[in-house]
Parts: C-alpha cells; structure tokens; sequence
C-alpha cells in the first residue's frame, strides 16, 4: 500500500553507495581548490530539485488528503475476492484464461472520518520525504566535493540523519498506510442493511460485494535501507579522520 516499493529504495541505496565510491576516487584525484568536474555539479542541482520538489509534493499530498470536502485516493485491503459471472452470461474473444482473485483495491473514497485520512497522510508524506531526504544527502555531498571537502563531518552526520528517516520513516509509511487503509476498507465496504429484489439470501450479496478486511505489514527493509546509510557514514567519518591524519603529516 505505498506509494515507492522497497525494490526502489534499495535501488537508491546502491546508487548512493556507488556514488559514495566515486566519492571517495574523485577525492584522490581533485585538488586542495576542490573539483569543478560538471557531473558532480549537475548531479548537485538535479538532487536539490528534487529534494525541494519531494517537500512541495509532500506537504500539499497531506492537505489534499486531509482536506474532507475532496475524496482521497487510497489503497484499501478487501477478503479475497472476485465477482460471480452472472447466470448466463457468455463472454467470447479472451485469448488467455486466469484464475484469481483480488485482494486490495485502489479508489476515490469521500466521507472517510479523520482517523484514516491522518493514517494515510503521514504515510504518504513518509513516501514523498525518504526520496527527498536522500537527494538532500546527495547535495550536500556533492557541495562538499566541489569545496575539496570529501569527507567533511557534516556528511557523515547527515548520511546519519538519512538513516533514521529511511529505518523508522520507511517502518512508520508502511505501518500507518496499512492502518488508513483497513480503517478505510471498514467505513468503505461494510453495510447494516440491503434492498436487492431477487435475492433469495444473504450471501448473493458476497458473489458482487467484497468484504473489508486488515492487512497489516511489518517490513523489514527499511532496517536493511537504514543500516546501508549508517554504514556509509562510518565510511564518512572514517575517511574524515584519515583525511585529518593526512593533513597533520604535511
């Protein structure tokens, strides 16, 4: 139920440690003045972009979720189900057969309660400021860079600070989405009573309704994620150190 998949901030976490490699080469090879080597520049601007467009996009996501006279997008879990093929009915021309039910679904729901709409808030915003933070992270390691400052502390403070927001931030996104979203599924699917004029039961109205359900996750990657950002500030602060070192012994 998130707005970025795991396998994405995985991805980011590769890259910034590739990124974290070239670092440390360019560092041997630049000058006391710093680098002027453009794709350090150019990267440096695209993550600010970013960083500033994940902060717009977070903030106004929140107050259009939040806004109770508009409807919100949400991802809700249902009971495993599809709906019955009337009696009947013959459909030709598929070339393919399946077999299969869904179990979440995606819709504009207007009229949900708050309880929700903050769940889903805060999750969403999570989703829009992980990326934002890591281009931040990238930024401010390319400024240093340009500087002749490789390994200033402030990076390895800030690859510290990426680390928590991607462990508990990431953590907190998937856990408070899937809390909205079975809030939702509740005050969306679940009904008191019914006039349906044929119906011999009850149950004809599971055969073209699904039934809300919960479904709450505990992932794990934001762990792995956030432990990949803590290690590359170790790497930080120790090449700060060997870079203090170095300079005592000129």
């Amino acid at each position: 139920m998130s707005a970025i998949n795991a396998p994405v901030i995985m991805i980011m976490v590769l890259l910034l440690a590739a990124a974290a490699l070239a670092i440390v080469l360019a560092a041997r090879k630049s000058r006391a003045g710093g680098t002027g080597d453009p794709v350090i520049r150019i990267t440096m601007v695209i993550a600010i972009v970013w960083a500033a467009f994940a902060t717009v996009g977070a903030t106004f996501n929140a107050i259009a979720i939040l806004d109770p006279g508009s409807g919100t997008s949400i991802t809700f879990p249902v009971r495993p189900f599809w709906p019955e093929q009337p009696e009947g009915l013959e459909l030709d021309g598929m070339t393919a057969a399946f077999d299969g039910v869904f179990t979440q679904v995606t819709a504009v729901v207007t009229g949900l309660t708050l309880g929700p709409r903050i769940c889903w808030a805060i999750s969403q915003m999570l989703w829009w400021l992980i990326p934002g933070v890591i281009a931040a992270l990238i930024a401010l390691a390319c400024r240093e860079l340009r500087a002749g400052r490789a390994f200033a502390p402030v990076v390895a403070r800030m690859a510290m600070v990426t680390a928590v927001v991607v462990a508990l931030g990431g953590f907190a996104a998937q856990v408070l989405g899937d809390i909205g979203g079975s809030m939702a599924a509740t005050e969306a699917l679940s009904w008191d009573s019914a006039v349906w004029t044929g119906a011999t039961t009850s149950d004809d109205f599971a055969a073209f309704w699904p039934e809300p359900d919960i479904q709450i996750q505990l992932p794990f990657w934001p762990l792995a994620a956030g432990l990949g950002f803590a290690a590359l500030a170790a790497i930080f602060r120790y090449g700060s150190r060997l870079q203090r070192d170095q300079e005592g012994l000129v």
